[in-house]
């Protein structure tokens, strides 16, 4: 988790960097969610997006032409609504 000055409080209305500190902050609890549940899809994505958010807090911009291969890699443990759908949810 990111501890930096860039994530204190500025003013009355959250800034875009107390957002993704906040996010960052509620990812571990949803990661350890997930894993309760046994969902190593959402872990992994869990995981991703923290990684994500620390990259984009330290001003390391972000690489869309990584996302092809991040989802390729990406577990495939699928939410039972999903198969019961036929693999596509609607």
């Amino acid at each position: 988790m990111q501890s930096s000055a860039t994530c204190a409080v500025a003013g009355p209305r959250p800034n875009r960097w107390e957002t993704l500190c906040a996010l960052q902050s509620l990812l571990p609890l949803l990661k350890k969610a997930a894993t309760d549940l046994n969902r190593a899809d959402m872990v992994y994505w869990f995981e991703q997006a923290d990684a994500e958010i620390a990259n984009i807090i330290r001003g390391h911009p972000s690489d869309a032409a990584a996302i092809p291969a991040l989802i390729a890699s990406s577990p495939q443990n699928r939410h039972p609504v999903v198969q019961a759908c036929g693999g596509s949810a609607r």
